[in-house]
């Protein structure tokens, strides 16, 4: 047979576990109550303080992607240093284990996030060396992406294209290739080269051309050019060169290339082709 000893939890008893278990419990929880409140009236306050120095900045004129990027970047900064230092404290957790943490969350971090701070080190650099600016058109021959900048934020840069899209590119994409900005002059050249047949009248053909980009209101007046660019095996090619606004490039190219193909039909003006002449010999 077995026995079995049955211990009878007595009022001594259970007044020691509430002074030893209970009370350490009861006091953790406490100690997370407070740091939760104190880190919600912190995190409030610098909401509150960010807000206003945006708008002073803004009053001042200063530009709004580096004031937004730079005071974010203060701000989230300083609530993890607060989280740390409340959590340290009131003992939460102790400090060496904290510094263990970060440590080894800090390797582990980024190695699984090289891409994303490789974006936040090409956003901090676009707004140190200011390659470009809000409300700048620029080009990414790469990316094939060309529109105005509409944000610089600390991972993404965000274009609004020509045709309405709204694209996303990541900074470190902005960083590691070329970047043309068209926005240090308002215009910029367009250039169309047409093929002719070389017995096509060439001043009849700068007269249609000639013509057709008059009728064009975006295009600076007087900057027009048509010459002769090239003679090639199969025609002639024309060159024409004008100036337009970069944020009209696109459409005034797409523009002029459909009116002159229309009026050289209509002119019975041969645009030249690769042919292959093919004889047949009967015997």
């Amino acid at each position: 047979m077995f026995s079995y000893d049955i211990k009878i939890l007595d009022d001594n008893t259970i007044s020691d576990w509430i002074r030893g278990k209970g009370m350490s419990s009861l006091d953790y929880l406490l100690k997370v109550l407070v740091a939760i409140i104190v880190f919600y009236l912190i995190a409030k306050v610098l909401r509150v303080i960010a807000v206003t120095v945006q708008k002073r900045l803004d009053k001042k004129n200063i530009d709004q992607t580096a004031s937004h990027f730079v005071i974010n970047l203060l701000r989230y900064g300083i609530l993890i240093l607060s989280l740390f230092t409340i959590v340290s404290k009131l003992h939460i957790v102790e400090a060496a284990s904290i510094a263990a943490l970060v440590a080894s969350a800090g390797v582990g971090i980024s190695l699984a996030m090289q891409g994303a701070l490789s974006n936040l080190a090409g956003g901090v650099l676009l707004l140190i060396i200011r390659p470009f600016k809000k409300g700048d058109y620029i080009e990414i021959p790469n990316a094939n992406v060309e529109g105005v900048v509409e944000e610089i934020a600390i991972y993404y840069t965000t274009i609004q294209t020509v045709a309405g899209e709204v694209i996303k590119i990541p900074n470190a994409q902005l960083t590691n290739n070329s970047v043309k900005n068209r926005s240090g002059n308002a215009i910029r050249a367009l250039v169309i080269n047409v093929d002719v047949d070389y017995d096509t009248e060439i001043d009849k053909a700068r007269e249609l051309v000639l013509g057709l980009i008059k009728e064009e209101d975006s295009v600076v007046e007087g900057s027009e050019n048509i010459f002769v660019d090239e003679l090639g095996q199969h025609g002639v090619r024309l060159g024409v060169l004008m100036m337009v606004p970069v944020t009209s490039y696109l459409s005034v190219k797409r523009s002029l290339n459909e009116k002159i193909l229309k009026s050289f039909r209509e002119n019975n003006i041969e645009i030249p082709f690769n042919k292959l002449d093919v004889t047949l010999l009967n015997k």
